[in-house]
């Protein structure tokens, strides 16, 4: 039996920007013992594999090319678009809400019709997270970055490690410029105190955005990340909101703002984000953006 697959570009509308998934929206034709290896045949930054919707929610399992991944936000887009595309979920007048499972969590999806045929996807979840002060001081920072002491800007947010499951180090620097010059130093990283840490993923991030459009530019560095790979960020939303919400100076409210990722060598992506801040109760936040699709395609079957 062949095997039907899309090809989306995701947190974007531009064909050929933003970040690359495929989308497989009848797993259950599918040997699961073969997810794997069609994730790392196709080589794409992720592979979901939608299964049919049980008691009113459909079941999302997402591979890249290393493993099965619990959470990530990039593949949501994208199955929700496809089924569209499909007609496996009706749009409505203005707004429809499905529910995807994934490993992890239930997320609520909804899936905005407009006259332009988009496709805007947003979805909303909970987080609570772990915050930790104890992070490398400046000058270790710096070195493991490749950059000044001055580069390191806590004059409106401090380097902080957040984990929502997944722990990151968050570093703020002065500028869009400094985030793209970043180079990690891996000797540095390991003559540093950074390795006691739990996290192994150093998210950049700027309130100096080259865009007007946007209020912060962030980028993912680390010692399993190549020197010109620029990761998708989209998983790191529940951390990077926990991090944000921690500063005393945003208060509690509802806060909305843009994040980029990328420049337009490196696939842009534009995500928006809405996060409700709330002292002593789980963060909520819902994260926006569009997709493009690129391709049908069709996965044959082994001879």
């Amino acid at each position: 039996m062949s095997h039907a697959y899309y090809t989306l570009d995701v947190f974007t509308d531009t064909p050929f920007q933003g970040v690359q998934i495929a989308v497989f929206p009848n797993a259950q034709t599918i040997d699961e013992n073969l997810l794997q290896a069609i994730a790392t045949e196709i080589n794409l930054s992720e592979t979901v594999f939608i299964y049919p919707a049980k008691s009113g929610a459909f079941q999302l399992r997402t591979f890249s090319v290393h493993g099965e991944i619990d959470f990530a936000g990039h593949p949501v887009l994208a199955a929700a678009h496809v089924l569209t595309e499909t007609g496996q979920v009706i749009l409505n007048d203005r707004n429809t809400t499905v529910t995807f499972k994934q490993n992890t969590q239930d997320l609520t999806v909804n899936i905005t019709k407009t006259d332009d045929g988009t496709c805007p996807v947003q979805f909303t979840l909970e987080s609570n997270p772990v915050i930790d002060r104890y992070t490398p001081s400046k000058q270790e920072l710096a070195a493991i970055l490749s950059l000044e002491e001055s580069d390191i800007d806590h004059s409106d947010f401090q380097t902080l490690l957040v984990s929502c499951g997944l722990p990151y180090l968050v570093v703020p620097v002065t500028s869009q410029e400094v985030v793209r010059k970043a180079r990690f130093n891996v000797d540095a990283w390991s003559r540093s105190s950074a390795p006691a840490m739990a996290a192994q993923e150093i998210i950049l991030l700027t309130t100096k955005t080259a865009s007007a459009e946007t209020n912060f530019h962030a980028r993912l560095l680390g010692p399993k990340i190549g020197q010109n790979e620029d990761p998708p960020i989209g998983s790191s939303m529940p951390s990077l909101t926990g991090y944000l919400a921690w500063h005393e100076h945003l208060r509690d409210g509802t806060y909305t703002f843009t994040i980029d990722r990328g420049s337009k060598e490196t696939r842009r992506s534009l995500l928006y984000v809405e996060m409700d801040k709330r002292t002593g109760r789980s963060l909520t936040l819902r994260v926006e953006g569009q997709s493009v699709l690129i391709s049908k395609n069709t996965l044959l079957p082994k001879k």
